[in-house]
């Protein structure tokens, strides 16, 4: 039974003595990454990585090895046409306040059903709708929310751009032999009431808009 019992004490040591060897390892390793040297190396390591994975966040291309920042294509941009995009995104702001001040929505059926008119008519052409976007340097994504917002002001200005029967007459007893022969009576009445609606909401629009600036509080802190 002594015995025993003194290599048991023996194990107990040798488990203990593993285990503070361990926690020694441990914390010298952890106590060499604390240190100075060692920390501003890792962050340094850690801030490469990132600039790497993230190049194209910061730089838009590399010629001969010099590159060209994204900034400076922003700052490029706002030169060439930066007075007509903040003037767009004030309208579309106006816009969305002016909606939302009288409780007007445009849904997402809207929205789809008007993308759709759109998209089939590209087809009827032989035109793929992703294409003609493209083109444009546009995404479905930024024709939805112009569709949006066409939708809000058509419903803003409902009253302004409703189309009457008899001017829809006139229009086609005006241009009747430009009108396809393939579309029928019905048809035709569709499209020159839209077409008409448009015209309308094209002239309505833009008073009515110089009339909410004009209203409204706008201070511009960049100068283009």
């Amino acid at each position: 039974m002594p015995v025993r019992k003194k290599v048991s004490t023996k194990l107990s040591t040798e488990k203990q003595e593993i285990v503070t060897s361990e926690v020694v390892a441990k914390n010298s390793i952890k106590n060499k990454l604390l240190q100075p040297r060692v920390f501003i190396a890792l962050i340094v390591i850690i801030l490469l990585v990132a600039a790497f994975l993230l190049k194209g966040l910061f730089i838009a291309a590399l010629v001969n090895g010099e590159p060209i920042s994204r900034l400076t294509i922003v700052q490029e941009l706002e030169k060439q046409g930066g007075k007509q995009a903040l003037s767009s995104l004030v309208n579309q702001t106006l816009i969305l306040q002016e909606a939302k001040k009288k409780n007007i929505q445009a849904t997402q059926a809207e929205i789809d059903t008007a993308e759709k008119k759109i998209e089939d008519s590209l087809k009827a052409q032989g035109q793929s709708l992703d294409t003609a976007l493209a083109m444009q340097g546009m995404t479905r994504q930024d024709l939805a929310l112009q569709l949006k917002l066409r939708t809000l002001v058509e419903k803003l200005l409902a009253d302004k751009i409703k189309v009457t029967e008899k001017e829809i007459a006139d229009y086609i007893e005006k241009n009747k032999s430009t009108f396809p022969a393939t579309l029928t009576s019905e048809q035709i009445k569709t499209s020159v009431e839209e077409q008409l609606k448009q015209q309308k909401m094209g002239s309505e629009s833009q008073s009515w808009i110089d009339g909410l600036k004009k209203n409204a509080k706008i201070n511009y802190f960049v100068n283009y």
